[in-house]
This record gives C-alpha cells, structure tokens and sequence, in this order.
C-alpha cells in the first residue's frame, strides 16, 4: 500500500492501537448511555443515610430513560452519611430542588432516579442535590406478612386451646357412639321404607292415574264454564228494565199516597190530619171496649127482668166504679 509505503512497522502498530483505544472507549462511553460521548458530562453530588444496595456504574433513570449513572461514592467519617458523585451526560434541565431516588426492584437490582424539581433555579455542575428513598422490598414484604403471621399465631393458639378442652375431648370419644345410633337409625328407616313400600307403589299409581284423568277432568270443568256461561247469558235476557221501571211507578204512587195523608186528602189524611175525627174514634173504640166488658163481666145490667131489679143496680154500680177506675188510670 503506497498510503503506508516508508512508516515504520512500530509506527503502524502505536496508531493502530491508540485508534482502537479510542473506539474502545467510545463505544463503552456508548454502552453505558452517555448521549454525547465527545460532549462534557455534569457532576452532581447527592448525601445519603443509606446506600441500600448502591454501586458504582448503577444507573441514573430519567422516564425510563438512562441519562447518567454513579461514578463513585464514599462514606464521610464525621457525618456517617454516603458521599455519591452523581454524573449526568444528557442534557436534561435539572432544577435546584431536584431528588435522586434509590429504587429497590423486587429480585435486588437498585437503580437511581431523577425527579426534576419545581424550582425555576436550575442546578449547576458540582451542586448537591436531595437525596429520596423507597422503601425495600423485603421489609414491605414483611410489614405485610406480619400481621399475618401474628394472625395465624394467634389462630393457632385458639386452635390448641380449644383442642384441650376436655368436652372437646369427651365429644370425640362419644363420636363412635354416635355414629353407631346413625346407623341404627339409618337401618331402621330401610326397613320402614322396606315395609310401606307397597303402599307407597299404591299411592304413586293412583297418583299416576290421577294425572292420566286430567284430560277428563279438564274437560268436565270446561263443560261446567260453559253451563255457567249460559247461565249468565239467560239472566241478562231478563227483562231487568221493566222491572225497574214498575218499581219507580209503584215507588211514585206510594209517594203521591203518602203526600196525600200529609196534605188531609181521603179517608186516611182525615183521620191523620182532623183531631175531631180522632177523638171521635177514640171515644166510640172506648165506649165499644167497655159495652163488650160489661156484656162479659156484668150482663145482669142488661136484663131488664122484673125479679131482677136489684141484681141490675148492683151490676150498674160495680160497673161505673170499674169504669171510673181505668179513666184514672188512663
């Protein structure tokens, strides 16, 4: 090659070798997520109580997207807090009340990540930003599991409690025994059902033809709708308008009767309505009463016999005193 005609052979090999140094580098730059490898990264410090679980290279997350990682850290004697150098290579604005979170993923790997601020101060290289954690997996798992677990303890101890009881203990013991009468009692309901199986067949036959007769049945019900039917039919035949009509006469003439009487028309309003009338009536029914008592009771007053005389005075006497004795009353 005329490129290379006249270079040295350790010439060739020193530039072959700080090219591949450099592609090296480069596409380990790439590998690990910087954005620009050529570009200048930010360096950002972060203090931490705890690492949990923290290492160099772990990486910096940004939406799911890597945008730097943990070059190193180191503890600080005097405070006991974890020192992290953070570098970041995007070019994500970050502001100055920024937290880089420790996130503890459920099979152990921990990652950072970046929760930008609100502040409208951006963070500059080399300033610190707030540390945040989450809490690790196990120890959620085992605020979870101890309630748990102190539950089932607790049922447990019930359980054994209850196990020791001596009637627990006594019922067990009886179980055979209860078991036995089960099975007597089973024995002697076969042999019931054994014995009134006949009329058990007897009683599903009649009511097998009971259900083979519904047909029948349904038939003469029909018959009896339809007589009913008729029934009905021939009432409303019946002159019922007529007879209405006769009772509203019958219940006007009563009416005109009754306002007659009021008003002293005929035989009845007279005697309703003239008092003269009345007490003649009364009188003449009175005088009758006691001519019918005195032929009853005294008819030595109406024998006009000439040996007789005085038998009549008497009879005279004990009736007008009788008569005079009820007008008192009265």
């Amino acid at each position: 090659m005329a490129l290379f005609k006249g270079i040295s052979k350790e010439t060739k090999v020193g530039t072959l070798a700080a090219v591949s140094i450099t592609v090296l580098i480069l596409g380990y730059n790439y590998m690990v997520g910087k954005d620009n490898p050529l570009g200048g990264a930010r360096d950002f410090v972060v203090l931490y109580d705890s690492a949990q679980g923290l290492a160099d290279n772990t990486a910096v997350m940004y939406n799911g997207f890597r945008v730097g990682q943990l070059r190193n850290m180191e503890m600080d004697p005097q405070s006991g807090k974890i020192v992290t150098s953070i570098e970041i290579y995007s070019e994500v604005k970050i502001p100055k009340n920024s937290k880089i979170k420790i996130e503890s993923a459920l099979l152990g790997s921990t990652t950072l990540k970046l929760i930008p601020g609100n502040s409208k101060l951006m963070a500059e290289d080399g300033d610190t930003l707030l540390p945040m954690y989450t809490q690790d997996v196990m120890s959620m798992v085992n605020e979870k599991i101890a309630p748990i677990a102190a539950g089932a303890d607790s049922l447990l101890t019930h359980l054994n409690a209850i196990i020791a009881r001596q009637s627990l203990t006594a019922a067990v013991d009886q179980l055979p025994v209860v078991l036995a009468s089960l099975n007597n009692t089973i024995a002697e309901i076969q042999s019931t059902l054994a014995a009134s199986k006949p009329g058990l067949t007897a009683t599903l036959n009649n009511a097998a033809k009971f259900s083979s007769n519904l047909d029948q049945y349904n038939k003469s019900i029909e018959g009896s709708l339809s007589n009913i039917h008729r029934t009905t039919a021939r009432l409303d035949s019946i002159e019922l308008h007529k007879i209405g009509k006769d009772l509203e006469e019958t219940a006007a003439a009563l009416a005109v009767i009754t306002r007659n009487i009021e008003q002293g028309k005929g035989s009845l309003g007279k005697l309703a309505k003239d008092p003269v009338l009345y007490d003649n009536l009364v009188k003449t029914t009175r005088n009758l009463e006691t001519l019918a008592y005195d032929i009853n009771h005294y008819p030595e007053k109406f024998l006009p016999l000439p040996w007789g005389k005085s038998q009549r005075k008497k009879a005279k006497r004990a009736s007008e005193k009788k008569h005079t004795q009820s007008d008192t009353s009265r």
